[in-house]
């Protein structure tokens, strides 16, 4: 029988709070960064949680520290500010169960947040390396071995805290589709994001621009401009009164160019 498990990314927690307001129903790792390192644990009506307290610093690092602890047959990837359903544990064992090949699958969240809301999931799906990305870390779940035969961890170059803001779950995905693994997208609503507040996004400023640039430069060096052009054509109602096309077009190239003269 499959054991579902939670990876939760957060930071300066000082008890276990985190499993009521996240509605968590299943065990959980929590990859804590604050100012000590700690280690402590705690029984509770859906499992069995865990709490790995670290200085360090980079969401790259935390994910990291969280995939090292693991031990479920299924993870989850979170963050702290989402709310699961009360019902995600059969959701999830089901959808692995039914695609008995999948690796990793992606479900929907939804989140009040019209601004950076996800293109919703509407139905099953393989995704491949040319399939619009879309999706956040918290969209991924997937089969512990598997990862762990491919050795895949996450960038410490990129996302909240590290170098460039955001991208390290493209990169991981992007890694785990180089190594064979076999991904869906599935339809299934598993939980609610707030978007509210932010480790990494400030809204669509020149600094979102130039390390899209860099993070696409890194996953597809050799069409990156037109990955670039793609993803600027399908978000233009989210940056137009700040940026113009070729504005923004022109800050994700000099990140480009950033990746390419440093690599």
């Amino acid at each position: 029988m499959n054991k579902i498990e939670i990876l939760c990314a957060t930071m300066n927690q000082s008890d276990f709070s985190k499993i009521e307001e996240m509605n968590i129903k299943s065990d959980v790792v929590f990859a804590n960064q604050a100012d000590r390192y700690d280690y402590s644990e705690k029984k509770f009506d859906g499992g069995t949680a865990k709490m790995i307290t670290t200085a360090e610093r980079g969401v790259g690092k935390n994910r990291n520290t969280a995939l090292l602890y693991a031990s479920g047959s299924i993870c989850l990837i979170a963050d702290d500010d989402i709310r699961y359903s009360d019902d995600y544990v059969r959701t999830v064992t089901q959808a692995f169960e039914e695609l008995p090949d999948a690796d990793i699958i992606l479900f929907n969240f939804t989140t009040t947040n019209e601004e950076r809301r996800q293109a919703p999931i509407t139905k099953l799906t393989r995704f491949r390396r040319w399939s619009r990305s879309g999706f956040a870390a918290f969209n991924i779940a997937f089969r512990l071995d598997a990862v762990q035969k491919a050795n895949i961890w996450f960038s410490v170059l990129y996302g909240g805290g590290a170098k460039y803001s955001s991208g390290e779950d493209s990169l991981w995905i992007n890694d785990a589709l180089k190594a064979g693994l076999k991904i869906y997208r599935h339809p299934a609503v598993i939980g609610e994001v707030n978007f509210d507040v932010s480790s990494w996004f400030n809204g669509y400023t020149e600094k979102f621009f130039v390390d899209k640039g860099v993070i696409y430069a890194n996953m597809h060096p050799t069409i990156c401009g037109l990955r670039s052009l793609v993803f600027l054509a399908t978000h233009t109602r989210l940056y137009k009164g700040t940026y113009t096309f070729s504005q923004a077009y022109k800050l994700m190239k000099r990140g480009i160019k950033e990746f390419k003269t440093h690599n």
